[in-house]
C-alpha cells in the first residue's frame, strides 16, 4: 500500500507540475502577446486536449478520493477492534444485517445520510440544479451553461440509482462519487469563468452623422512658366549659361486618390444628421478600425500594418477629413474578442491568411458568439491559395449555419459609396467570385478571394492603379456596410 501510495503521489505531482507550467506559460504568452508565435507548444490550442488533460486530473483525483476514504474505512475499523467503537463497524464493511444508524459522517457506511429519506432530498436537491441550469442555459444559450446542465443532470442521475441501490456500503460510494464529481465540476467551471479573462471591452462607433456620398476631385494641369530674362550682349554681367528664353514646362499636380472631398451628406461619410463623419449610436472616442484576427495560419500577419492595410484607413481620412482612425495598428487573439461587450461589440473583424485557417472547437464558439450573438462582421481575404480557401469557407459554413452564396454584383455592399462594376482582384487565389454567409438579412461574412489587402500596400503588390483604385473603394465599401449595420443594431437594441 506504501508503494502504490508512493507511486500515485509521484504520478499526481509530475502530472500538476506539467499542468500548472503549461498554464503559467499560456498565461505569460497571452499577455505578451506570444501565443500565436508559440501556439504548438500551446497545450490550449485544441479542445480535445485540454479536455483530455481535464479528465486525466478527474480520474486522478476520483482515485485519490477513493483512496483516502478507503483509509479512513480501514482506520475506523482499527479502532473498533481495539475495542472503542462508535457504533458496529464490522458490520458496515461486512454483511450489514445488523447494521444501525449512526452520526451524519460521510466516510462512515452507518451514517444517517445514506437512509432512504436523505437519500430522497439529495436527488431533489441535485434535481432542482439540474432544472435551474438547464433553464438558464435556454435563457442565455451559453456552452459552458449547457455543460454544467448535462454535468449536474448526470451527477443526479448517479444520485437517483444511489436511492434505489441495495446496501448503504454501495449507497457510500455512490454519494462519493456525486459528492466528488460536483466538487470537480465547480472546479472547472471556475477556472474556465476566469480563464483568460479581464474586463469587457467596449468597441466605440466613431460619432456624427453624414450620407454614403464621397465625391472625388478631377486631375489639374498645371503649367509652371519659367521667368524670363532678356540679355543684353553688351552689358558686362556674364551668364555662362543663360537658360532657353520663353521655356514652358508642363507639370501635373500631384495625382493621387487621396485628394477627395465630402459628398452631400450632412457631417461627411457616415449615416445620419450629426457632425463628422460618424453615425448616431457612437461618440467621440470612437474611430474608424480595421482590426485583424491573430491565429494559427503564419501569414495571418501579412499585409498587416504601416505600409499595408493600414493605407485604407489612410486612404479614408485623406478622402474624408471628417473621420477619425487610430493612430496605432490594430489586431486580436480569440481571448481577447470574448472580451468584446455584447451591447458594443467589434464591428468588423479582418482575417487574412496564406495557408491555413483551423481555428479549434473553442475559437469557432467564439467567432459564433461574435457573429451571431454581438451583430459582428468578418472580413476573409485570401492571401495565399487553395488550402486557405477550402478552410475558409468551411469553417464559416460551420460556424454561421448558412452556405455561401455568390455576393451579387448589385449588392449594397458594392454599390455604397462606390459603385463597382468589377470584382478587384490582385491574385485569383480561390477564384474570383466574392462569397458571402448572410444572417438575418446582412451580410455576416464576406470573402475576397484574391488578396484584397495587396493592392493597399505602398508598391499596390505591382498591379494597375484602376485595380488598386477598385480595391480601395471595395475596402471603404465594407467597412461603410459593417459600420451602417451595426449602427442600425445598437440603435435597435439601445436600452436593453
Amino acid at each position: 500500500m506504501r508503494i502504490s501510495l508512493r507511486t500515485a503521489g509521484v504520478v499526481t505531482g509530475v502530472y500538476l507540475a506539467l499542468w500548472g507550467t503549461a498554464v503559467l506559460a499560456h498565461f505569460v504568452f497571452d499577455r505578451l502577446g506570444l501565443l500565436e508565435s508559440f501556439r504548438y507548444l500551446d497545450p490550449f490550442r485544441d479542445d480535445r486536449i485540454e479536455t483530455a488533460a481535464w479528465g486525466i486530473l478527474y480520474l486522478i483525483g476520483l482515485c485519490w478520493t477513493v483512496i483516502l476514504v478507503e483509509r479512513a474505512g480501514r482506520r475506523a475499523e482499527e479502532r473498533y477492534r481495539m475495542g472503542a467503537p462508535s457504533h458496529d463497524w464490522r458490520a458496515a464493511l461486512g454483511t450489514e444485517s445488523n447494521l444501525t444508524s449512526s452520526g451524519w459522517s460521510l466516510f462512515n457506511p452507518a451514517s444517517m445520510l445514506f437512509s432512504f429519506w436523505p437519500s430522497v432530498i439529495g436527488f431533489a436537491a441535485l434535481s432542482l440544479q439540474a432544472g435551474i441550469a438547464w433553464l438558464l442555459y435556454l435563457i442565455f444559450r451559453s456552452d459552458y451553461l449547457d455543460f454544467i446542465a448535462t454535468a449536474v443532470s448526470i451527477v443526479a442521475l448517479v444520485a437517483l440509482v444511489a436511492l434505489f441501490a441495495q446496501g448503504r456500503k454501495l449507497r457510500q460510494s455512490l454519494a462519493l462519487f456525486a459528492a466528488y464529481s460536483l466538487f470537480f465540476l465547480l472546479l472547472f467551471f471556475l477556472s474556465h469563468l476566469s480563464f483568460g479573462g479581464g474586463d469587457e471591452i467596449e468597441s466605440e462607433l466613431p460619432a456624427g452623422g453624414g450620407s454614403d456620398s464621397i465625391k472625388p476631385t478631377s486631375v489639374k494641369v498645371q503649367k509652371v512658366v519659367r521667368k524670363k530674362y532678356v540679355i543684353n550682349p553688351y552689358s558686362s554681367i556674364l551668364f555662362a549659361a543663360p537658360p532657353p528664353i520663353d521655356k514652358i514646362e508642363l507639370k501635373l499636380e500631384t495625382e493621387t486618390a487621396n485628394q477627395y472631398k465630402a459628398g452631400s451628406g450632412p457631417g461627411g461619410l457616415g449615416k445620419g444628421a450629426g457632425k463628422g463623419g460618424g453615425f448616431g449610436s457612437g461618440n467621440a472616442k470612437g474611430k474608424w478600425e480595421l482590426v485583424r484576427l491573430r491565429h494559427s495560419d503564419k501569414g495571418w500577419n501579412k499585409n498587416f500594418g504601416v505600409g499595408g492595410d493600414r493605407n485604407l484607413l489612410a486612404e479614408i481620412k485623406a478622402r474624408e477629413p471628417l473621420v477619425k482612425i487610430p493612430d496605432e495598428d490594430l489586431s486580436v487573439d480569440y481571448a481577447t474578442l470574448a472580451r468584446y461587450s455584447p451591447k458594443k461589440p467589434l464591428a468588423l473583424l479582418y482575417i487574412g491568411g496564406v495557408q491555413t485557417f483551423a481555428p479549434s472547437a473553442q475559437e469557432k464558439k467564439i467567432l459564433r458568439e461574435y457573429l451571431l450573438d454581438k451583430h459582428g462582421m468578418v472580413l476573409g481575404d485570401n492571401l495565399g491559395g487553395g488550402s486557405f480557401h477550402n478552410q475558409f469557407v468551411s469553417a464559416m459554413t460551420e460556424i454561421t449555419g448558412v452556405q455561401p452564396v455568390p455576393v451579387p454584383r448589385d449588392d449594397r455592399i458594392h454599390q455604397s459609396p462606390y459603385a463597382l462594376p468589377l470584382l478587384p482582384i490582385v491574385v485569383a487565389h480561390g477564384g474570383t467570385t466574392p462569397l458571402g454567409w448572410k444572417i438575418d438579412g446582412r451580410w455576416a461574412v464576406y470573402y475576397h478571394p484574391g488578396a484584397l489587402s495587396d493592392a493597399w500596400r505602398d508598391d499596390h503588390a505591382g498591379i494597375k492603379k484602376d485595380v488598386w483604385e477598385s480595391c480601395y473603394q471595395l475596402g471603404i465599401n465594407i467597412l461603410y456596410y459593417t459600420y451602417v449595420e451595426q449602427d442600425s443594431w445598437r440603435e435597435a437594441h439601445k436600452g436593453q
